[in-house]
């Protein structure tokens, strides 16, 4: 098949990429094919209608005035693609077509005045990618898609695939709230048995459940891990303190009679499968083997970890 061509009239800035993105990622029903287009710079599109210039497989973006040339329009030209496809409202598309926005109509693609912040925000790569390979737009588009695919996949999972995997998994008993209280704090604990890794991340969210600490048992292994919104401080040397005690319990160890050893950051020698993280205010079930997945049962984390944050103890230093 011939494959297509879309045309943009100068070198390829963040609107543009960002509109050919929408375009090859979401636009595949609509224009077959469109995935393989080449990339090319045509200051003017050819004297054709834009119907005509599409059943030859040329698609102009942001010129010959066609429905993406979006000069004197008031939007910019990914919104103009989000519209023609009807994706607009789409959550996982929302802040790319703010950048894009950004970008085009106040030349703030990165906000920041940081001169490093400058250099390696999206903005400042993409000019430099021009200024490295002038005359080469289809190279400098795709250098840049994968990044604009990656960012788009986290966001589709944190706004429409995440939400729908937790509704699931309440039905089959996989995901369950309960609530815990530290020193007079109400905290929300979210315990899901999944293998996401960005499952965390929404359900501390402002568009998740909100969860100041977050169990996660991965699927795959049964490995658990305990992640927690940092801003909210909370305290977990107790709640390590019990995990190790019931592993070492579980696992015919025995352990120094010293409760800030087994509260402490970091590994314990005798069970290194549980690594106390400070740095990230996490408990992590770590290692190589299959051995190192932890022998606790599932339904006991559900006890042990409203206990231990109920029990303040001072986080003793490795």
């Amino acid at each position: 098949m011939e494959p297509w061509t879309i045309l943009i009239p100068t070198r390829p800035q963040p609107d543009t990429i960002v509109a050919i993105f929408i375009l090859t990622t979401l636009g595949r029903e609509r224009f077959p094919g469109i995935e393989d287009a080449r990339i090319e710079v045509k200051p003017s599109a050819p004297a054709e209608s834009f119907e005509a210039l599409i059943a030859q497989k040329i698609l102009p973006l942001d010129v010959g005035g066609g429905p993406f040339d979006h000069h004197a329009t008031g939007a910019c030209a990914s919104e103009l693609v989000a519209d023609y496809l009807g994706i607009r409202d789409n959550p996982a598309l929302g802040k790319l077509l703010a950048y894009a926005k950004r970008d085009d109509a106040f030349g703030k693609g990165t906000s920041s005045n940081d001169p490093i912040d400058r250099a390696f925000g999206l903005s400042g790569l993409i000019a430099s990618l021009n200024k490295t390979h002038p005359g080469e737009a289809d190279k400098i588009v795709h250098f840049v898609l994968p990044l604009l695919a990656a960012h788009y996949q986290s966001a589709y999972e944190h706004h429409v695939e995440s939400p729908r995997v937790v509704e699931e998994k309440k039905k089959t008993g996989e995901y369950e709230e309960l609530a815990a209280e530290q020193s007079g704090k109400k905290l929300k604990v979210a315990f899901v048995v999944s293998d996401k890794p960005s499952m965390p991340t929404y359900l501390r969210s402002m568009q998740g459940p909100r969860a100041d600490v977050v169990v996660q048992k991965a699927e795959s292994s049964g490995r658990v891990s305990i992640l927690t919104r940092q801003e909210r401080k909370v305290r977990l040397a107790a709640v390590a303190a019990l995990l190790r005690m019931r592993e070492a319990e579980l696992r015919s160890i025995s352990l120094p009679e010293d409760s800030a050893y087994w509260a402490k950051d970091g590994r314990a020698d005798e069970l290194p499968m549980w690594y106390v993280d400070p740095a990230t205010n996490s408990i992590l079930n770590v290692g190589e083997t299959r051995d190192d997945d932890t022998k606790i049962p599932w339904e006991e984390f559900k006890r042990l970890v409203p206990q231990g944050l109920s029990l303040v103890t001072k986080r003793p230093r490795a």
